[in-house]
C-alpha cells in the first residue's frame, strides 16, 4: 500500500504527541512493507505566495516533501488573520505531487498549514482521505477548548473567541517560526530558554489575556470554523483516539463516518509486574506539567487538604514547583528510558485533567508497568482502563480527589494491580497499525 501522511514535520524540527504518533505509525508501516511519505508545511516566503512542493532526503525510509507557502501554523497561539488561514493554494502543485506519489490513502493528522485545494485534488483523484483528531484545532483556534481554568462554556457561540485569540501571532512572526533558519536555531540553549519562558508565561497568564481586547467578532470565528468543517467533510473517515475526542467533535460538527481506535507509541511495552505496597507511605506520581489544564493546581489543593488528615504520602512531580510543600518531591524532566525506575517508585499515577485530554499517554505508560491510575472523566485514556485497574472521577474536584486518596491503602492498590495483571490490554504499535489499516484505510 502507498500511504501519504500530512503532519507538522519530522523531529527534531517538530516534537510533541502528534509528531510522535505520526512517526511511530509511519515507521511501523514501512516495517510492514508499505511505501510511506510525509507531506508537511514548511517555509512561508517573504516575497510571493505560490504553492510549491520541495522534495528532501528520506527519513527512516519515509519520503519527505515540504510544502512551500502553506497556510500559517499557529499551534495554540490563536488566529486573527483569517484570510491567510483560508487561502486556497495552488492546486497544480498538489496534482503533480499526487501523480508522482500515487497514494492509495492520504492520512491527515492536522489541518494546520493545510490548503483545502490539496483535499479537493485528492477527492478528484478518488484517493481515500483519513483524518486523525489529535486535538481540537478545527473547533477552537487555541486548540484546547479551555478558558479561565475550565472547559470553554461558549464553544458553540464563539462569543469569546475574539478575546481568547488576542495572543495570536502576526503572520510575520509565524513566517520566522516556519523558516529554515529557525529550524536550525530552535534547539540552541538561548532559544530553548526563551521558548520555555514564553510557554510558562503563556500557560500561567490566562486571565490577563482578556485585558488586551478582542481581535475578531464571533462571526469571524464561526466562519473560520465553517471553513474547517468543509475540510473535515471531505474525509472518508474520521479516526478518534477516544470517546472524549469523539464527543467533543460531535457536539459541534455533523461529521462523516468515524471510528474510535485507541492509540499507543513504540516506547510502551508490556512490563506489567506484581507490585509490593507498603502501608508506611503512599507514593503518588503526577507526570503532567505545572499548570491548571492538566489539573496540577487542583491536585495540590486536594493534597493540601489531605495533609491535615494524613501525612503518610508524597507527591512526585517532574518540574520545579512555584510553591513547595512538605509532601512534594520535585524531579527533573524525564525521558522514556527512565520510566521503569519511575514506576517502580510509584504506587499510583494520577491524571486529574480539567480540560478534554484527547488520550493521555501517561495513563497507558503507568498501566504498562502495573501501576494503578486515578484519572478524571475528561481524560480519553479512560476508554482503555480495564475493570478494577483504576478509578475514574466524574466531574473532578479537589474534594473528590482528596476523598479518593484519603481511604486509598495497600490492600486497594494490590487489588487494582491484580486487575491490571489479569485484565489490562497493553496495546502495541503493531496492533494499532493493524486497527487503523483495517478500520480506516479499507473501504466498507
Amino acid at each position: 500500500m502507498k500511504i501519504l501522511h500530512y503532519s507538522l514535520g519530522f523531529p527534531p524540527y517538530r516534537t510533541g504527541g502528534l509528531t510522535k504518533f505520526c512517526m511511530d505509525l509511519m515507521r511501523q508501516q514501512v516495517k510492514e512493507g508499505n511505501e510511506v511519505a510525509l507531506l508537511w508545511p514548511g517555509k512561508i516566503e517573504f516575497i510571493g505566495n505560490k504553492t510549491k512542493i520541495r522534495r528532501h532526503k528520506p527519513v527512516d525510509k519515509i519520503e519527505n516533501y515540504e510544502v512551500i507557502n502553506p497556510t500559517p501554523v499557529p499551534f495554540d497561539e490563536g488566529i486573527k488573520d483569517f484570510d491567510a488561514f483560508k487561502r486556497e493554494g495552488n492546486a497544480r502543485a498538489y496534482e503533480l505531487l499526487i501523480n508522482h506519489v500515487k497514494p492509495d490513502v492520504i492520512h491527515i493528522h492536522t489541518l494546520m498549514g493545510l490548503h483545502k485545494s490539496f483535499l479537493d485534488v485528492a477527492k478528484r483523484n478518488r484517493i481515500r482521505l483519513v483524518f486523525t483528531a489529535h486535538d481540537f484545532f478545527p473547533i477552537c483556534p487555541k486548540v484546547t477548548m479551555f478558558r479561565h481554568n475550565q472547559i470553554c462554556d461558549c464553544i458553540n457561540s464563539c462569543t469569546e473567541c475574539g478575546v481568547c485569540n488576542n495572543t495570536a501571532l502576526n503572520i510575520r512572526k509565524i513566517q520566522i517560526l516556519q523558516s529554515p533558519l529557525y529550524r536550525k536555531l530552535k534547539d540552541i540553549t538561548i532559544i530553548k530558554k526563551l521558548r520555555k519562558q514564553h510557554r510558562d508565561e503563556y500557560l500561567g497568564d490566562d486571565l490577563k489575556r482578556d485585558e488586551n481586547g478582542s481581535v475578531g467578532t464571533h462571526s469571524d470565528y464561526k466562519n473560520l470554523r465553517s471553513f474547517y468543517y468543509s475540510m473535515l467533510s471531505t474525509m472518508d473517515i474520521i479516526h478518534y483516539n477516544s470517546s472524549v475526542t469523539k464527543n467533543a467533535y460531535e457536539s459541534v460538527f455533523d461529521l462523516p463516518n468515524n471510528m474510535v481506535i485507541s492509540i499507543t507509541h513504540t516506547d510502551i511495552v508490556d512490563h506489567r509486574k506484581k507490585k509490593a505496597y507498603s502501608n508506611d507511605q503512599l507514593r503518588i506520581r503526577f507526570l503532567g506539567p505545572q499548570g491548571g489544564a492538566k489539573g496540577y493546581y487542583l491536585l495540590k489543593e486536594a493534597l493540601d487538604r489531605l495533609w491535615k488528615k494524613r501525612n503518610d504520602f508524597c507527591l512526585d512531580v517532574h518540574f520545579k514547583p512555584l510553591e513547595m510543600t512538605p509532601y512534594i518531591r520535585a524531579h527533573c524532566r524525564y525521558s522514556y528510558n527512565e520510566l521503569e525506575k519511575i514506576f517502580d517508585e510509584t504506587d499510583v499515577l494520577i491524571a486529574p485533567s480539567i480540560w478534554y485530554e484527547t488520550f493521555g499517554y501517561t495513563v497507558l505508560e503507568a498501566l504498562s508497568y502495573g501501576v494503578p491510575v486515578i484519572l478524571s472523566d475528561t481524560v480519553g485514556a479512560k476508554d482503555i482502563l480495564a475493570d478494577g485497574a483504576g478509578i475514574v472521577i466524574d466531574k473532578i474536584s479537589a474534594d473528590k480527589i482528596a476523598k479518593c486518596l484519603e481511604c486509598l491503602d495497600y490492600k486497594q492498590l494490590s487489588v487494582m494491580n491484580k486487575a491490571i495483571l489479569e485484565k489490562q490490554e497493553i496495546k502495541t504499535v503493531e496492533k494499532m497499525s493493524e486497527n487503523i489499516e483495517n478500520y480506516c484505510y479499507m473501504e466498507g
